[in-house]
């Protein structure tokens, strides 16, 4: 008896001993700066180049957090997210960062955070067996000198490093870049179907959009242009213009679709963009067809039952789900997937310069095809085996180096506009450049407004902007959260096998722990009867 009381007092005092270590060192934690991130991007820990825009502080940065102390979750947890990051932040400034946290109700500062445009926000609780709202705040206001940057409300944290340091690099910039998409030839624009693109953009960028017809060069002061969509073709001299951009160290986004698709109607209309012998010279071309992949997305389709119509959720090969990305080109290289409808292959079969490289960006799966006019497009075809015959068909591509001109060997075309005295002279015509570089997308409508929920697509937009431009910091930021783990094809045998390991797997581990104790525990009563 005297045995057994004091091993259950030796256990008392054991555990109770790890209980206060357990709370010393989570005590310790809420104030010391530490941190270790297991997960695959690191997506919890600041990336190199927010390191880097913290180290290139030379004058005091304020950040002024508005955050309403009690607010439900799962929004509750978000402030002390926000506080590791910035102590992150905090850390690699040399001092220069300062931060902190105000509840504008509770310290009489609600005129303050109206001043800096934070809106209030209600929120629901349950409280007392019943819903209330309650009116709070969560947002932040960066202050740098005589310039500020408002981040009125933090939906979640999921990019708020890239938003942080987005707002971060806006303050400290002396001069922002510039992006003009093309007008005139259908394509989507910023009134009907770029609002989101442009919302986006315009955070980083100078965006405008520029009807190339009208125009006798270029503006040098346009660092990226991108041809998004175009649905009627693109004229000789505006062609030109393209190619002398590029030869002028422009650098130019393709994302062109091949056909027009109305699913509504199960409508395939071939396009004319006029720019295909353009890019072919340049060594890329878009073939005429669509691509198939057994590795797709989920399409709704309402099907009829009689008298009834029910929804059911179908897969749609034409819709597909990419995770082979180039890990070696910062474009696409943390991506884990990317959803695009009714793209086309890129041929690549054509000849480039040894001074030019050409570089695939990312492809369909080993398990994919190619469809031909005519096409059916409806969600209910059934597809067979042989029709993802293909793997690996290039998708996107970057072409870099040394190119010739496309209009080197050809008469230049004439300047369509009225030619006064009063227009500025076009400039003299380059023969080649030594520093191109291109992107062509065998899709466009990846970053129009009817995909706005899919985050990769805009994420791509916005890093093909930032390599475009040279700016590739931003880059690894907005990747580290792109894309969900898309689960790659296996055989029906492979999933029996991997289901029933599921099912018998965990019992049989525990049955055979039973077994081994239940063994240990004989030979323990049996030398203690000897």
């Amino acid at each position: 008896m005297a045995k057994n009381s004091k091993t259950k007092s030796t256990a008392g005092i054991l555990i109770l001993i790890v209980v206060g270590i357990l709370i010393v060192i989570n005590l310790i934690s809420l104030n010391l700066f530490s941190r270790a991130d297991l997960t695959d991007n690191n997506i919890y820990s600041l990336s190199e180049a927010s390191k880097d825009l913290m180290r290139g502080l030379n004058d005091r940065l304020n950040v002024k957090v508005f955050f309403t102390d009690d607010l439900p979750a799962p929004h509750n947890g978000d402030a002390r997210y926000l506080k590791d990051m910035l102590d992150d932040y905090k850390a690699y400034s040399g001092g220069y960062l300062h931060y902190e946290f105000i509840d504008p109700a509770k310290e009489n500062k609600e005129q303050e955070v109206q001043g800096y445009r934070i809106p209030p926000l209600q929120f629901n609780v349950f409280r007392n067996d019943k819903t209330e709202f309650i009116k709070g705040y969560k947002g932040l206001v960066l202050l740098y000198g005589d310039k500020q940057e408002v981040l009125p409300f933090i939906e979640n944290t999921n990019n708020l490093e890239y938003e942080i340091s987005g707002s971060i690099k806006k303050l400290i910039s002396s001069k922002m870049p510039s992006v003009a998409f093309t007008i005139g030839h259908r394509e989507p624009n910023m009134s009907e179907g770029l609002q989101w693109a442009y919302q986006l953009l315009q955070r980083e960028y100078m965006v405008q959009f520029l009807d190339l017809n009208a125009q006798k060069d270029i503006p040098a002061n346009i660092d990226v242009l991108i041809v998004a969509s175009p649905k009627s073709a693109f004229t000789d001299w505006e062609t030109y213009l393209i190619d002398q951009y590029v030869m002028r160290g422009g650098r130019v986004a393709f994302l062109l679709d091949r056909f027009e698709v109305d699913i509504a109607q199960a409508r395939v209309t071939p396009i004319n963009n006029g720019l295909d012998s353009l890019l072919k010279h340049y060594g890329v071309g878009l073939q005429e067809n669509l691509v198939v992949d057994m590795q797709c997305n989920l399409v709704p389709v309402m099907r009829t039952f009689g008298q009834y119509q029910m929804q059911s959720i179908v897969k749609y090969p034409f819709y597909l789900a990419i995770t082979n990305f180039n890990a070696e080109n910062p474009v696409v290289k943390d991506f884990k997937s990317l959803g695009l409808i009714y793209a086309s292959p890129l041929d690549l079969s054509l000849p480039v310069r040894s001074e030019t490289e050409r570089e695939v960006l990312f492809s369909s799966s080993k398990q994919s095809g190619t469809i031909g006019r005519p096409f059916n497009i409806a969600p209910e075809r059934e597809f067979v085996t042989a029709d993802f015959s293909m793997s690996h068909l290039p998708l996107a591509v970057v072409i870099t180096g040394k190119i010739k001109s496309y209009f080197a060997d050809k008469a230049r075309p004439n300047y369509p506009g009225e030619d006064t005295a009063s227009v500025t002279a076009a400039p003299m015509a380059l023969d080649s450049t030594g520093d191109a570089r291109i992107i062509v997308v065998g899709n466009g409508s990846f970053i129009t407004d009817d995909f706005r929920r899919n985050e990769s697509g805009f994420a791509l937009l916005l890093n093909m902007a930032d390599w475009l431009s040279q700016d590739k910091g931003l880059i690894s930021i907005r990747s580290k959260e792109v894309g969900m783990r898309v689960l790659k094809e296996t055989s029906d045998g492979a999933k029996k096998v991997i289901k029933y390991i599921n099912i018998l797997a965990m019992p049989f581990v525990v049955i055979l722990f039973g077994i081994i104790r239940w063994q240990i525990r004989r030979s323990v009563r049996r030398r203690e009867s000897l």
